[in-house]
């Protein structure tokens, strides 16, 4: 099995190497390759700067950074914070934050020119009925965004305090993930909902950043319907987002492009032809034979780095009809091991047993296929 995998990862290389004229002529915009920076990375032990350094010299130019709320800001008032904990904690609009660990994230993506792609999401336990459930006031939303910013946006007090990490203000914030999902936004009925959220979140980021993108939550399944939803609750560009995610997770590469056809199509009949597509979560775990999923993205690590040279590949070919400025592989680092969730086994290296990283086929085909396109 690894002697066929090593065997079917040198053809790709090489077909990598010497493109066709075709993939020549084509270019993709400055940060297209993006991978999902989350799992074993959040791990404190992890040598993010390593980690980082890796990402970078294997054509990663963008990461995107779950940025959980509850973690930021997990209580409303000071006097709740224990005396103790109290130090790390800076008010901002009378809340309370803590900064510490997205610090170091955020330094480590500065240090090996990362772009980062915050994703805002959860709530804490004082602002909502559970993490999954949107803020019972919009208005606490807006605070941690104008607080983001204000720690990490083009005048950010990090910068200031550090002005030895070169200077790479966050630009780009992505309001919630998947809220078609209950599972991942726990109302009844997402689309209003999700709506009011997202365009509070636009008035709080543009007020603070006025430069900076709003992203619209991924949407994963059936996204085009889903995207008829959010228009007929309200939805549009201006005064909602710049660009709309997209999670066209299917079987074949040639499909997922199918379903961000449908999206778009979807954007241009209500008037916003304008508006931008991401990809901000795409992957084919490699589980096969080690979860009992039928998903159709299921396959093998060999099967993992083929779709993914066939899919960038796809992608930069349509990007300009799709409007595509991003495709963010799901994920760097995934464990591969002792879970039932085939996304536990997406990522391009895996985290071992004894507390390391080893690469799988597919990080070498997305370095092949990022030279391809970049240059």
């Amino acid at each position: 099995m690894r002697r066929l995998a090593a065997c079917a990862l040198m053809l790709m290389l090489a077909a990598a190497a010497v493109p066709t004229a075709r993939v020549e002529a084509r270019s993709v915009p400055p940060r297209f390759f993006g991978v999902m920076a989350n799992g074993p990375l959040d791990l404190p032990s992890v040598d993010l700067g390593a980690e980082e350094a890796l990402m970078r010299s294997s054509g990663v130019e963008t990461i995107r950074l779950p940025v959980r709320w509850p973690e930021l800001q997990p209580f409303r008032h000071l006097d709740d914070v224990p005396g103790v904990d109290r130090p790390r904690y800076t008010v901002i609009e009378g809340v309370p934050t803590d900064f510490s660990t997205l610090d170091r994230r955020v330094e480590a993506a500065a240090r090996n020119d990362l772009d980062v792609l915050a994703l805002v999401l959860e709530s804490p336990a004082w602002a909502a009925a559970t993490s999954f459930t949107p803020p019972r006031a919009n208005a606490d939303y807006q605070r941690v965004l104008r607080a983001l910013i204000g720690r990490y946006g083009p005048a950010g007090s990090f910068w200031a305090a550090n002005p030895s990490i070169p200077r790479h203000p966050i630009r780009n914030w992505q309001v919630w993930n998947e809220p078609s999902v209950r599972q991942y936004f726990d109302v009844p009925s997402f689309a209003k909902p999700y709506v009011r959220l997202l365009a509070s979140a636009y008035s709080a980021v543009k007020g603070t950043d006025r430069g900076a993108t709003v992203i619209a939550a991924g949407l994963p399944n059936f996204s085009w319907r889903d995207a008829e939803t959010l228009y007929a609750a309200g939805l549009r560009a201006r005064g909602h987002f710049d660009a709309l995610a997209v999670h066209p997770f299917t079987g074949r590469p040639a499909d997922s492009v199918t379903i961000l056809r449908r999206v778009r199509a979807v954007l241009d009949r209500h008037g916003d032809q304008s508006a931008h597509l991401w990809v901000t979560e795409v992957s084919w775990p490699s589980a096969r034979g080690k979860v009992s999923s039928a998903q159709r993205w299921v396959t093998t690590e060999a099967g993992q780095a083929a779709r993914l040279r066939e899919a960038y590949l796809a992608y930069a070919k349509a990007r300009q009809s799709l409007r595509l400025d991003r495709v963010y592989w799901y994920s760097w680092a995934t464990v591969d091991r002792d879970s039932p969730n085939s996304f536990d086994y997406a990522g391009l290296r895996t985290y071992t047993r004894a507390g390391d990283f080893a690469d799988k086929p597919a990080l070498a085909a997305y370095a092949a296929v990022s030279r391809a396109l970049s240059r």
